[in-house]
């Protein structure tokens, strides 16, 4: 059986909320959801499950920059991916968190959910599928 990876959206788009966590759920994983990044810092700090966190940039109370810096301060793991709109400032702002951890970034205006979901997976299992091709070739040589 194919383990089920948990996955936060923080977002204070309750659409966004509600269009990203029905997809990830029909595509097998288990959503939490967070409506601003105090709440998503908070499930990330006791929730040591969750495999991945998608975070969007801006939002009330904390952005996500912030959230994911002190997530990291507590010892979480999750893989993180920015989650933008199409708007010069948040480009500089998303390469910003990803000098701070973030292993991607999408914009939600341009988003090819099958793609995302592919990487959002990667991102979960640890190791991209084609390094671990590559690894494993090297070892049966």
């Amino acid at each position: 059986m194919e383990r089920k990876y948990k996955l936060l959206i923080a977002d204070d788009d309750q659409s966004i909320l509600s269009e990203y966590g029905n997809y990830f759920e029909k595509q097998g994983f288990i959503v939490e959801l967070a409506q601003d990044g105090i709440e998503g810092l908070e499930k990330l700090r006791h929730d040591k499950e969750i495999d991945v966190a998608l975070v969007d940039l801006k939002m009330p109370k904390m952005d996500g920059i912030e959230m994911i810096k002190e997530a990291h301060k507590a010892g979480n793991n999750a893989e993180m991916i920015i989650l933008s709109h199409d708007t010069e400032s948040e480009k500089v702002d998303a390469i910003a968190a990803i000098k701070v951890g973030v292993k991607d970034w999408f914009e939600k205006s341009d988003l090819y959910k099958p793609k995302f979901v592919v990487r959002v997976k990667e991102l979960a299992e640890g190791i991209p599928l084609e390094e671990v091709s590559r690894i494993l070739s090297v070892i049966r040589d």
